[in-house]
This record gives structure tokens, C-alpha cells and sequence, in this order.
């Protein structure tokens, strides 16, 4: 008897069925469903994704053509009727609570990994996901296009999403604070789009702290001066009070504004913090790690399908998204459980080829041949009656 699985399912091994079917009781997906339950429904997505996909009917073509295989994996035959409907109606919050409890796995699984820096870093930004305003009517951004934004909050240690929120691209990125900004002792890093003096007292009353850019029209006096090196490239470390008349009100604290020269692209910068313990060039790092949440988005545009979509109305679009998600923490956690040194980029073109394989993904990065066939006459026998 094979006991061997399929690359796919080995990936997805990492997900939690159990955690998977309470995301889906919870937000009845299954109900009067009776040909493609979620959690193939699922797998089909998964599918898609690792394979480039850019349509349903290229899916249902690729899973024809490797029918033969598909039982090792678990998955019926795709219709493309059905599956179309699947992404129409079955609710893209089942996903989002799948991403949420896989992210929960994959904290658990880096434990008490190094930090950079004391504190947690968690890296904010949001990325424009551009769509067409004909197609995608209830997505409008501009008067001649559409968008959706993904609001991400990546974990700065591991470099996996930590927390994300999807909405339409005119929510502005500050609204995404209040869902990505809720823990404590941790450090968030964000962009000067950022900068609303509220949200950010907020993440003070929280017992966080923030690293942001200094806006060029932020009224402030000079507290003190804060000693540092005179000839490295620390211009001046100095404790601030805003003294606009909303700022002062939605900040009353006192902040801490680094200004640190980058000699390599002769650039001055302006930092603005909560954190009066750290050296000025340890803020000035920290913002420099912000970088790892652009390679993130760059990365999880070019080799997974968020550009490109299988259905139209907001609740497809928004599935695809999470399930993509979804796959990017399963690929770490794939990598750090089974100490694969090859890069997720390289993971997913030999994924790509090899979905239905018998084989696992640590046999795929390793030259690993999956283990032989087990023949027993006594479950053959069983079998026949």
C-alpha cells in the first residue's frame, strides 16, 4: 500500500484541519454544500496559486490532464461551473480566519527565535493591488481605475506576515493602524503616510513603541539635545514637543527626532520615535528594516497570483488574496520545520513542476526519492471483500 503523499498535500500538512473546519462552521461555508466542500475548495485554490494559473479553465485543464493523479492528493475532479460559484459565494472570512491560526503556528514555531533588536519588530505598510474599473465596478480608486490595498503587518525577525487587513484602495493607509497596531512591548516600524499623531499615541497608551518619518510640516519645539558622535552620521539626536494646535492635543508627550545623513545615497533623514532607550543609530536600523516589507510585497506579487484574478466580485478577489497569504506562511513554516536552505523563490519553481508528485517538499529540495511501495497481500485481500 502507498504511503507516500503528494507535494501539495505536503504543504498543506501544515495547516490545521481541525482549525480549518472551525473557520468554516463558523462562517457556515459548508452548508447545503453537496459536490466541493472548503476545504477542497481550498486545496483546488492552492492549486491554482503554486501552479501560475491565470484562469479557472487553465486550472481545470491542468488538474484534467493529471487526473490520474489526483486522488494521491486528495481532490475531485474540478468543474469550472462549481468552482466558479465556490469563489462567488463561499465567504472569504473563512480564509482570513485561516491565515490568522497558521500565523499563530508559525509564531509558535519561531518561539524565542533572535531578535534584531529587544523588542519584536513588526513592519507596517500597505501595498496597491491594481484592477480593472470595468471588471472590478465595485473597486473603484480613480476615476478611471481600480484597486484593492492589502494593509500588512510583517513579523521584522522572521520576514512572514504577522496580521494583514484587505479593503478597497481609497482607504487610506492610516486606517489600517488600528487593525495591524494592537500588541504591546513590541516595536512598529512605518512609512511617513503613516504619521497621524493619534494612532501613534495610541500605540504609546498600548506600551509599544513606533519609528516613523518626520513630516515636513510638523510644527514642534527643541526640549534638549541628546549627546551623540560628531563626525559619524548622526546630525542631531534631540527631544521634541509638538506644538501644533491638533498635534498637541492628540500628542502631548514628548518625542525623540533622530536626523541621520546616508552617505551612500547623500540623502538626510528625519526619524521620529516614543523610544528614549535605543542609540540614534539603532532607530536609524530600524527604519532601514522597513525595506523587508517592499522585498515581501515585490515577492508575493511576482510568484504568487494576486495581480491576476479568477473571479470578479470582491469576495473572489479577496479569497484569492488570503489564500495566497495563507501559502506564503505555509511555505516557512515547510522551510523551517524540515531546515530546507533553499529560498521560497527556488521551493516554489520545483513545487511548480512536481505538485502531484509523490513526493514531499523536503524531497523535492533534498534530491530525496520518496519511499517504495509497500505491497502487502493482507490489505490487498482485505480490500477485495
Amino acid at each position: 500500500m502507498n504511503k507516500h503523499t503528494t507535494v501539495l498535500s505536503s504543504l498543506t500538512s501544515h495547516l490545521s484541519r481541525s482549525e480549518f473546519e472551525k473557520a468554516v462552521k463558523d462562517h457556515q461555508g459548508d452548508k447545503g454544500v453537496r459536490t466541493l466542500k472548503t476545504y477542497d475548495f481550498f486545496k483546488m485554490m492552492s492549486y491554482g496559486q503554486l501552479s501560475g494559473s491565470f484562469s479557472v479553465r487553465e486550472i481545470e485543464n491542468s488538474m484534467k490532464a493529471n487526473g490520474t493523479k489526483l486522488y494521491h492528493a486528495g481532490l475531485p475532479q474540478l468543474k469550472r461551473s462549481t468552482f466558479c460559484d465556490a469563489m462567488e459565494k463561499r465567504d472569504s472570512h473563512i480564509f482570513e480566519d485561516v491565515f490568522h491560526a497558521v500565523v499563530s503556528k508559525a509564531q509558535r514555531i519561531a518561539g524565542k527565535a533572535i531578535k534584531q533588536f529587544k523588542n519584536p519588530l513588526r513592519i507596517i505598510d500597505a501595498s496597491i493591488i491594481s484592477l480593472c474599473l470595468s471588471k472590478f465596478d465595485w473597486a473603484a480608486y480613480r476615476k478611471a481605475k481600480g484597486a484593492v490595498k492589502l494593509h500588512l503587518n510583517l513579523d521584522g525577525d522572521n520576514l512572514i506576515p504577522y496580521d494583514a487587513y484587505l479593503s478597497c484602495g481609497k482607504v487610506h493607509d492610516v486606517h489600517g493602524m488600528a487593525e495591524l497596531c494592537r500588541e504591546s512591548g513590541v516595536i512598529y516600524v512605518l512609512d511617513r503616510g503613516y504619521v497621524d499623531y493619534k494612532s501613534l499615541y495610541d500605540i504609546e497608551l498600548r506600551g509599544s513603541f513606533f519609528v516613523t518619518r518626520m513630516k515636513s510640516n510638523g510644527k514642534y519645539k527643541r526640549v534638549r539635545n541628546n549627546p551623540h558622535a560628531k563626525d559619524g552620521p548622526i546630525v542631531s539626536d534631540v527631544v521634541i514637543q509638538m506644538t501644533g494646535n491638533n498635534t498637541r492635543k492628540q500628542y502631548p508627550k514628548e518625542l525623540r527626532k533622530v536626523r541621520y545623513y546616508d552617505k551612500e545615497f547623500h540623502h538626510t533623514y528625519e526619524f521620529i520615535t516614543n523610544n528614549f532607550t535605543l542609540t540614534a543609530q539603532e532607530i536609524a536600523d530600524i527604519y532601514k528594516a522597513r525595506w523587508q516589507v517592499e522585498l515581501f510585497f515585490k515577492w508575493i506579487k511576482q510568484h504568487l497570483k494576486i495581480k491576476s484574478f479568477w473571479g470578479t466580485s470582491e469576495n473572489a478577489v479577496f479569497t484569492q488574496i488570503w489564500v495566497a497569504l495563507i501559502l506564503s506562511v505555509l511555505l516557512w513554516i515547510c522551510r523551517t520545520l524540515d531546515g530546507i536552505s533553499a529560498s521560497a523563490h527556488q521551493i516554489l519553481q520545483m513545487i511548480k513542476t512536481t505538485l502531484l508528485s509523490k513526493n514531499s517538499v523536503f524531497g523535492l529540495c533534498t534530491n530525496t526519492a520518496p519511499p517504495p511501495e509497500i505491497y502487502s497481500p493482507q490489505l490487498l485481500f482485505e480490500g477485495l471483500l
